[in-house]
C-alpha cells in the first residue's frame, strides 16, 4: 500500500511538473502554478508551493526520481532532498535517504547548506565594498547595480527567490520554441523586487504630481492624454492608470489636486473596518494572499467613487495590479462581488460581506 502510495505522488508530480513547463497558467489571474494547484485542487498555499518546487527540482535529479517512482522513497524524503544545492552529490544524497529517517535526512540536508566562516580579513573587505546605484533610463525604467556582503547577499537572494516562487513562476514552453529560458526568470525575479519594495514594511512614500484630468484620463493608445502632469517626483511619468492604482491606497502627496484626505486615503479606521470585513486576505478569488495588501476602490475616487467600505476591497500587489492596468473589473451589488478577466468572462463570485446597501447611506 505504501509503495503504491509513493508511485502515485511521484506521478502527480510529473504531471505537476509538465502542467508548469507548459506555462499553462500564463495569462491568466494566477500568479503561477503554485496559486492554480492551490484553488484548483484545494491545496494550500504551503502544500502547492512545495509541490511545485519539488517537481521542477525532481527532472534534475533522475535517480532519486527513480526511486521515488519505485517506491523507496517517501515525498517528505524527496521533498528534502531536493532542497539540497545543485552541486552536491545525487548519490550520495540518496544513500543517506535509503538510510535514514526524514527528521535525520532534513538535518544532513540543512548542514550541507550551511557555509563555513569566512577569513575576517575577505569579510571586511567585502562589507567596505558593498554599494547600491541605480538610474532612471530613458525609457522610464529604473536601471541599478549593487553589491551586499555574503549574508545581506544571501537574504536577498532568498527573499527574492521565494516571492518569485510565490507571484508567478516563469513558464517554459518558449524555451522550447528556441525563447530564453534566463529572460522570463530574471522578469519574474523583477517582479518580485517590484513586490518585496510595494508591500514591504515599513510602507513607502510616493509624491505624485498629477492634475485631477490626467488622474481619470483613459485615453490609450496615439487618442490624446487628458490632463498636463502625471509624474513621480524625481522619476518619470507614469501612464492614469498605474497613477490610479498607486492612489487606491498609499500615502501619497498629489500636487495640484484639490481634493480632501478623506476623500481619498483610507483612514486607520476605515481600513481596521475593512479588514475586519474581508478577513485580511486578498479580495480575488483563490488568492490567499494576507500581507501588503490595498485598499482599492471599485469606482475610483478620481472619477468620484466614495472612500467607504461599500466601495472597497482588499487587493494583493498583483491583482491590485491586474484591475488597473489589467483589464479586470469588479462591481458589487447586494449579494456578491462580482469579479470579471480582460476579456469580460465572469470569474467565481464571492459571498458580500460589506454591510446592506441601506445603512451605509
Amino acid at each position: 500500500m505504501a509503495v503504491a502510495m509513493r508511485s502515485q505522488i511521484a506521478e502527480w508530480l510529473g504531471l505537476v511538473a509538465e502542467f508548469d513547463a507548459r506555462g499553462c497558467v500564463a495569462n491568466t489571474r494566477f500568479r503561477g502554478t503554485a496559486e492554480w494547484l492551490a484553488w484548483t485542487c484545494g491545496l494550500t498555499a504551503r502544500t502547492a508551493r512545495d509541490h511545485v518546487r519539488v517537481a521542477r527540482r525532481l527532472p534534475e535529479m533522475p535517480l532519486v526520481a527513480a526511486a521515488f517512482t519505485a517506491g523507496e522513497l517517501s515525498y517528505s524524503q524527496v521533498r528534502a532532498i531536493t532542497r539540497a544545492a545543485p552541486f552536491h552529490d545525487e548519490v550520495a544524497l540518496l544513500e543517506v535517504a535509503l538510510r535514514s529517517t526524514t527528521a535525520q535526512l532534513e538535518r544532513h540536508v540543512r548542514a550541507l547548506r550551511s557555509a563555513s566562516s569566512a577569513d575576517p580579513d575577505v569579510a571586511d573587505a567585502s562589507y567596505a565594498r558593498r554599494c547600491v546605484e541605480w538610474f532612471f533610463d530613458h525609457d522610464g525604467t529604473l536601471r541599478f547595480y549593487g553589491r551586499l556582503t555574503a549574508e545581506a547577499g544571501a537574504a536577498f537572494v532568498e527573499a527574492v527567490e521565494t516571492a518569485a516562487a510565490a507571484l508567478h513562476p516563469d513558464p517554459i514552453p518558449d524555451e522550447r520554441n528556441g525563447g530564453s529560458r534566463r529572460a522570463s526568470r530574471t522578469a519574474r525575479r523583477a517582479d518580485a523586487l517590484s513586490e518585496i519594495a510595494l508591500s514591504g514594511s515599513p510602507r513607502i512614500q510616493l509624491v505624485l504630481h498629477a492634475d485631477l484630468a490626467a488622474l481619470a484620463c483613459r485615453a490609450t493608445g496615439d487618442e490624446p492624454r487628458g490632463g498636463t502632469v502625471c509624474a513621480l517626483d524625481d522619476g518619470p511619468a507614469i501612464p492614469s492608470e498605474l497613477a490610479r492604482r498607486l492612489c487606491c491606497d498609499a500615502d501619497v502627496s498629489v500636487a495640484g489636486v484639490n481634493l480632501g484626505r478623506t476623500q481619498r486615503v483610507v483612514t486607520p479606521a476605515l481600513r481596521r473596518a475593512l479588514e475586519a470585513r474581508d478577513g485580511r486576505v486578498c479580495a480575488m478569488p483563490g488568492c490567499d494572499r494576507r500581507h501588503g495588501l490595498a485598499g482599492h476602490h471599485i469606482l475610483h475616487w478620481a472619477r468620484g467613487g466614495t472612500t467607504d467600505l461599500h466601495n472597497l476591497v482588499l487587493l494583493c500587489t498583483f491583482h491590485h495590479r491586474l484591475f488597473h492596468e489589467g483589464g479586470f473589473s469588479m462591481r458589487r451589488t447586494r449579494d456578491v462581488l462580482e469579479i470579471r478577466d480582460q476579456h469580460g468572462r465572469r470569474l467565481r463570485t464571492t459571498p458580500d460581506r460589506a454591510p446592506p446597501l441601506a445603512a451605509a447611506a
